[in-house]
């Protein structure tokens, strides 16, 4: 399985928390002890395309796990497909 920073739909719901409170990118980064290019790279796996208040685009934790999810499923060897007509 992948190595993801934020590995549980509860995590992901603790940074939203933080980052709807007003935290930075750099904040949050200090507060979850993860590198600022985790907290960017996940803070736009969970965009909605909505925004907050104060005009930064929303992070949605259910939307990011939706997004882990199917990344994790799409992953692996693809089934081989056989042509219907050869016997």
């Amino acid at each position: 399985m992948a190595d993801y920073a934020f590995r549980t739909l509860e995590d992901r719901r603790k940074l939203q928390t933080l980052y709807e409170n007003g935290l930075t990118p750099k904040e949050l980064s200090q507060e979850t002890k993860k590198t600022t290019m985790v907290i960017y790279r996940e803070l736009r796996r969970g965009q909605d395309g909505t925004r907050l208040k104060d005009g930064r685009l929303k992070y949605d934790a259910t939307v990011a796990q939706r997004a882990v999810n199917k990344s994790l499923e799409q992953r692996g060897r693809k089934a081989s497909r056989t042509s219907q007509g050869a016997t």
